[in-house]
């Protein structure tokens, strides 16, 4: 077996094997983060929850479209590359979905630090009103942008790709700004300007007397800090999994033209380094959201314990409730 043939088993079998994994941790991650974030907002609404559990429902979609998809693909012949129509929608769904979860994330940032803020008028931002507002306005920007994925994608190649020319140098730097490079900077700056208000909060000094305001103010800050820590550990998972993206493509754009010029084996590892990097850890970020949280929330572990600590109750007191019933008509 040649060194290309080799490599090119080594990526079937992270489809075969790592992709299977994930579809069945992120699928397992993703429906236990939403039971747990929809009761947490029934009982509680906040504009952070929501945009989180907005996210996680983008990303449960698309490990349960794109993911599937793409492990249907290593043993039967991928629809994508003979149906121009599911080449078109595949494409333009998945990255809808992706933009999504990002612009979430971007917005749940956004919305810690608004609720940090010392003005008035940007603490307003950080409502759950406000949230499900910014929610539906996203989901519409982000059904529209893609559309020129639906114009300039066709399978006409015997593979589903963007149009080579001038759409497909287009794609690429829409790709790096958009995807690698925007959402990135964004985070990172709200994050950090977020820490920062919140550091400044902490520093400040409460007048003795007032006992009640102090109360009331330190329970506020420990859910808040509890759902920054929850969303700092995500926005990490994130830099790590989408760095390497506008990397390989700064790399990989360029170099396309002398493609013929490569070697077999330079070919294959390429494409090894690009699937990994996507869809691999995409892949990977959109199934890691339940462990980041519950590795980085002491509240959220609580919550997830919780669901298996009120089934027990319930299915007891059913136990007993039957058990007083059937005492009772006995002694009848």
């Amino acid at each position: 077996m040649s060194s290309a043939s080799t490599v090119f088993l080594i990526q079937q079998n992270i489809t075969r094997y790592g992709l299977s994994t994930l579809l069945i941790f992120g699928n397992i991650g993703n429906i236990l983060t939403i039971i747990i974030m929809t009761k947490g907002v029934k009982k509680q609404p906040n504009s952070c929850s929501l945009y989180l559990l907005s996210a996680c429902i983008s990303n449960w979609i698309v490990i349960n479209t794109g993911l599937i998809s793409n492990i249907f693909g290593i043993d039967h012949i991928d629809p994508q590359n003979t149906s121009n129509a599911v080449c078109k929608l595949r494409w333009a769904g998945v990255h809808a979905l992706l933009m999504l979860s990002r612009s979430f994330m971007i917005a749940a940032c956004i919305d810690r630090w608004a609720l940090c803020s010392q003005n008035t008028a940007i603490r307003s931002f950080s409502r759950p009103r406000i949230a499900v507002r910014i929610i539906i306005v996203l989901l519409i920007v982000w059904t529209v942008i893609p559309i020129h994925i639906v114009v300039y994608y066709s399978n006409n190649t015997g593979r589903c790709i963007a149009l080579p020319g001038t759409y497909a140098f287009f794609y690429a730097l829409y790709s790096l700004v958009v995807i690698g490079i925007l959402p990135l900077f964004l985070m990172i700056l709200f994050g950090l300007l977020a820490w920062r208000n919140l550091q400044i909060i902490r520093s400040r000094v409460t007048p003795a007397g007032d006992i009640a305001h102090t109360a009331q103010q330190v329970q506020i800050h420990k859910r808040d800090r509890d759902l920054m820590k929850m969303l700092s550990g995500e926005v990490l998972v994130y830099c790590i999994t989408t760095i390497p993206y506008p990397i390989n493509l700064i790399y990989s754009v360029p170099t396309s033209s002398i493609a013929a010029y490569k070697s077999p084996i330079r070919l294959s590892i390429e494409s090894l380094i690009g699937y990994i990097v996507s869809p691999l850890l995409n892949f990977m970020y959109c199934c890691a959201q339940f462990y980041v949280y519950a590795f980085s929330s002491a509240r959220f572990r609580r919550d997830f314990m919780s669901l298996f600590y009120s089934r027990i109750e319930n299915r007891n007191d059913s136990k007993h409730t039957i058990g007083s019933t059937t005492h009772h008509l006995t002694r009848r």
